[in-house]
């Protein structure tokens, strides 16, 4: 545990058994400070909404897409280093902008820009 920066487990005992306690707090910091992170990543910003999506995010994801319109969800996320739900949101939003469109079904169809 100790070589992988986690807190050693507690070992204890008592009459009705043997107890062995992991202590996550410290993981929980690290969980919290990561969607922190993502939150910065995806763009969101604190309860104001427009109705642009001109965000770092979103023109990374119209970039890889101008280079291979049949690009995956998961390679995007890849590419980008968010997560898969997070690519899902942005798409989402362009598609509502009416800034791209996805042609055909999900295997084997592609992603047209609309320019405006």
């Amino acid at each position: 545990m100790s070589n992988s920066g986690l807190p050693v487990p507690e070992y204890r005992y008592d009459f009705s058994g043997f107890f062995l306690e992991f202590n996550v707090s410290n993981h929980n910091q690290s969980v919290k400070r990561s969607e922190k992170t993502s939150e910065k990543m995806s763009g969101k910003t604190s309860g104001k909404t427009s109705g642009k999506t001109s965000g770092k995010t979103s023109g990374k994801i119209l970039e890889l897409i101008n280079s291979n319109n049949q690009i995956t969800i998961p390679k995007l996320a890849g590419e980008i280093g968010m997560t898969e739900r997070s690519i899902e949101r942005n798409i989402q939003k362009l598609q509502q902008n009416g800034k791209l469109v996805s042609i055909g079904p999900a295997k084997g169809g592609h992603w047209k820009i609309i320019e405006g």
